[in-house]
């Protein structure tokens, strides 16, 4: 459970900086 929590934290973090360097390039 806890591995999966970390994986769904890091898919999240992802998605996040991805979403941040579009709006910003």
């Amino acid at each position: 459970m806890n591995h999966f929590k970390g994986k769904q934290f890091q898919k999240d973090v992802i998605i996040i900086s991805v979403g941040y360097y579009l709006r910003y390039n």
